[in-house]
């Protein structure tokens, strides 16, 4: 018989994915981003958890919290008080992730043992993994639209990048994560012998 942990396994091992790739966002990788910027000439400055780099050119030092600009822009101010602030939030990605993890690891544990209690611990880490996810990508809301629409207000061509996606995919998978979980551990963990079923 499914062992009762395996839906929360699998949807914490999606969280987990989505989340390392919102994590390696520019300055590591500018395939993955929260803000895309275009300015006069073509020039793109691409955003992400640590920095930000422009496309074809020099990338930010990886940092948590950034000063924000945008190449061939400076007519907009990008980097008021409170959205510089806002970019020292983005590092609960990778804190979500992390979060993620342990839950994927306990479920594991409590696939591998049959273990109730692990596969409680799977659940209670998936849903702090949840909200911690649902909190940054308020964040991220908030900070991105703010951005987007003073650049657009200026006429430059500003749009949201897939990472704000991948993190709302992360905060699904966390919170179906937590409810399979919790139902799972409620479920009949069988050891695999004949006559002993371990409840």
């Amino acid at each position: 018989m499914p062992n009762p942990a395996a839906p929360g396994l699998l949807f914490a091992f999606a969280a987990v994915v989505l989340l390392i790739f919102v994590s390696v966002s520019p300055p590591v990788w500018d395939k993955i981003s929260f803000l895309k910027v275009t300015a006069g000439g073509g020039l793109e400055t691409v955003f992400g958890v640590f920095g930000m780099c422009v496309k074809g050119g020099v990338c930010t030092r990886r940092r948590v919290g950034y000063e924000l600009s945008a190449a061939g822009i400076t007519d907009v101010n990008l980097n008021s008080t409170v959205l510089h602030h806002l970019t020292y939030a983005l590092i609960l990605h990778p804190i979500a992730g992390a979060l993620a993890l342990i839950a994927f690891i306990f479920g594991l544990v409590g696939i591998a043992a049959a273990s109730r209690v692990s596969t409680i611990l799977m659940s209670l880490f998936a849903f702090l993994g949840a909200i911690v996810s649902l909190v940054v990508f308020v964040i991220d809301m908030v900070l991105w639209n703010v951005l987007r629409n003073r650049l657009r207000d200026a006429d430059y061509s500003a749009s949201l990048g897939n990472a704000n996606w991948l993190t709302v995919g992360a905060v699904v998978a966390l919170f179906l994560s937590t409810c399979t979980s919790m139902l799972g551990a409620c479920g009949r963990f069988a050891t695999g012998r004949a006559a002993g079923e371990k409840y």
